[in-house]
């Protein structure tokens, strides 16, 4: 497990989130919404960034080289 920090478009929050190396990013986009839905809500499609950057949402985590810490921005909308 991967400890990474996500931020929800839309909370004041930033959420520690444990991240599995073997699964999709969608799954932590996924967990990133679920621990602020209390806050806040997207609906629709998102986009990932880690470190600012846009990341693929059907790759695994350890494919997107996440390191502990590292920062996941949820976002609206598809990456780009």
């Amino acid at each position: 497990m991967i400890p990474v920090y996500g931020f929800l478009e839309g909370d004041t929050i930033g959420l520690l989130i444990l991240a599995d190396e073997q699964e999709l990013l969608a799954m932590t986009a996924a967990k990133v919404q679920a621990a602020a839905r209390l806050r806040a809500r997207l609906d629709g499609p998102v986009a990932l960034f880690v470190n600012g950057r846009a990341v693929e949402l059907d790759v695994t985590v350890q494919q997107a080289g996440l390191q502990a810490l590292d920062r996941l921005d949820v976002r609206r909308g598809g990456a780009g």
